[in-house]
């Protein structure tokens, strides 16, 4: 019994599951669906506003798949770093700090998709060592640093997002070192820490305006625990705001932009009830730790049917549940009021800034746990706070709790891993049932006009899920005449009219007189097939 003990006490155990979750960071990383977003994010790197993609497809003419791939190959279009800041700095970012890393990173790493995705797991695994210094230093434990970090290492909400070409996982771990940073400033009150303090409050705020909260939460903290402190806190704070003070013009300069782009998270489909937000909260706080369901697939599937793991995802996340509960509890009633603070001034503030976000907008951003990143670390470390006291004096019943906590999270990555998609809704399935449609094909032509830029951001989707070099594409204008003439006798098995518009499609009815058959197909987009000619 000794020997078990002494086993959750030292630190190879914890290591272990920290390598665990690390390698599985690479498990499936270029498999699953390549989302809308992330080809947003190729976008925005290469400094070229997204409505101008469009306009570097030649009109009226067949080119094939690795021509549409290649001008997303950032490397392969040679641009010019100074050039790609230049239209960064123009544009209408919230995040723009995630863009000039890509900029570097695909010159020395590639530029394939799967290569940006790389970088965020980059960041997850420089951020492991930093929580592991938070922990360490915030409950004084060596212990609790290695607890920690093997928690967030096998956090399935965390894996989600580290295999995702997005900005979120950058973001969390330029927190995580925001908070290290600041409970050494404190500690220490040396230069070298607040001036580590305030480079990290200033890029925080360019990875997202929202860590603001965070700053906000530690200037309350300095009000009541370290009030000899504030004047440095105040300086430093200060100069954040005016390092952050041209991009905030930005923003409110382009404001009506802004929240035009952000509409989409208004819900208007029905009234959001009180408690909806609520319970998207309660199951971000689960889904730290247990992620067995896609919960926003299971829930707009709205069947009698239960997924297969419906029952195991309910047992996970009781007790994923009950271990919160007995943490939070504990943070109230036996934590020191320093801890105590410091963490709560991270959750609360962020729960009830989107609780009544989403009352008033009428929105799910609750539901839309990308945006909960800030708050997720400060989760890990109330649990944290919980089970190292008890498996420091030997509590056997502590440290089976934190295997089964470590166990729930990897056998929700595992389930992650062999999804198409995860927590991006059901309408990715359509990508996916339309580029089954088109690779089943041998030879197959894709007829577009690329109306829009977020056109060409489906068809990107769609292309890279069909895997083939066999696929080519006409980007036609709309009022293109003789498109068979343009086909001319190009053997292809199948022509495809996908992501047109209206005016387009109507002018090759009127060219293809009965041979053009809308697809009547369940779960694909707006698809016409043209029959009888090209083979």
């Amino acid at each position: 019994m000794q020997t078990i003990r002494q086993l959750f006490i030292h630190p190879y155990l914890y290591m272990l599951i920290v390598l665990i979750g690390t390698a599985l960071k690479f498990y499936h990383l270029d498999d699953n669906l390549l989302w809308i977003d992330e080809v947003y994010t190729v976008q925005h790197t290469s400094g070229i506003p997204g409505s101008a993609y469009p306009a570097r497809i030649p009109v009226n003419e067949i080119r094939s798949s690795k021509f549409y791939f290649d001008t997303y190959r950032l490397n392969k279009q040679d641009y010019n770093i100074f050039a790609q800041l230049k239209g960064l700095l123009t544009s209408t970012q919230l995040n723009p700090l995630h863009y000039p890393l890509l900029m570097v990173w695909y010159r020395i790493v590639g530029d394939d998709f799967v290569h940006f995705r790389l970088f965020s797991v980059l960041v997850f695994i420089v951020t492991v060592p930093f929580l592991l210094l938070l922990a360490r230093k915030l409950f004084d434990s060596d212990l609790a640093g290695w607890m920690a970090a093997g928690l967030y290492a096998v956090s399935p909400y965390f894996h989600l997002f580290a295999q995702e070409a997005r900005y979120y996982i950058l973001w969390g771990g330029i927190l995580v070192v925001l908070h290290y940073a600041f409970l050494q400033a404190l500690q220490r009150n040396q230069v070298k820490w607040w001036s580590a303090y305030t480079v990290t409050a200033s890029l925080s705020l360019y990875a997202s305006p929202v860590s603001l909260v965070i700053i906000a939460g530690h200037a309350v903290f300095v009000s009541i625990i370290r009030k000899d402190l504030w004047q440095r806190f105040g300086i430093s704070l200060l100069i954040v705001l005016m390092i952050y003070v041209p991009w905030a013009l930005a923003i409110f300069f382009n404001l009506d932009e802004i929240i035009h782009a952000l509409s989409w998270q208004t819900n208007k489909q029905f009234q959001v009830a009180f408690w909806l937000p609520f319970l998207g909260q309660l199951f971000f706080l689960i889904s730290i730790f247990a992620f067995k369901l896609d919960y926003l697939t299971t829930f707009e599937r709205m069947s009698a049917n239960m997924p297969p793991d419906a029952l195991t995802a309910f047992l996970f996340n009781m007790i994923v549940l009950v271990i919160l509960v007995m943490s939070f509890v504990a943070l109230f009633r036996r934590t020191g009021k320093v801890i105590r603070y410091f963490l709560l001034l991270i959750i609360i503030p962020g729960l009830l800034l989107f609780y009544v976000n989403d009352l008033i907008r009428n929105g799910m951003t609750s539901w839309w746990w990308r945006y909960l990143m800030f708050i997720g670390p400060a989760v890990i470390l109330v649990i944290t706070n919980f089970l190292y006291k008890h498996t420091e004096k030997g509590n056997l019943l502590s440290s089976v709790s934190y295997l089964v906590l470590a166990f729930i999270g990897i056998s929700s990555i595992v389930t992650i891993a062999g999804a198409r998609h995860w927590h991006i809704g059901n309408q990715m399935n359509v990508y996916l049932e339309n580029a089954r449609l088109i690779a089943k094909s041998e030879q197959p032509l894709l007829i577009t006009d690329l109306a829009n830029n977020r056109s060409m951001i489906d068809l990107m989707v769609v292309l890279r899920e069909c895997n083939s070099d066999r696929i080519d594409i006409l980007r036609a204008s709309p009022g293109i005449d003789d498109v068979a003439g343009v086909i001319g006798h190009k053997d292809y098995t199948d022509i495809y009219v996908i992501y047109a518009s209206d005016e387009l499609i109507e002018n090759l009815r009127s060219q293809f007189d009965g041979q053009m058959q809308k697809l009547d197909l369940k779960g694909i987009s707006s698809i016409w097939k043209i029959l009888g000619i090209g083979n």
